[in-house]
């Protein structure tokens, strides 16, 4: 299982196939909400590692730290 990342707002960010799930992206969700949504400005990836290590960077970028997966 991929990391996990949370930003000051308390937004979830992480890792998650597309439907058919040939394709990989992150995503958050906001507190106290169950629904989750791309992260528009980073990109759709065929491996899981290349969305991974698009979130790291961009999770480094914000200030983001990691948290233990749900």
């Amino acid at each position: 299982m991929g990391k996990v990342y949370q930003d000051s707002r308390g937004w979830i960010f992480k890792v998650m196939p597309g439907l058919g799930g040939s394709e990989y992206k992150a995503r958050y969700r906001k507190p106290g909400k169950t629904g989750w949504h791309c992260v528009a400005v980073l990109p759709w990836r065929l491996l899981m590692m290349r969305a991974e290590e698009d979130l790291e960077a961009y999770a480094k970028k914000k200030g983001m730290v990691e948290v233990e997966p749900e």
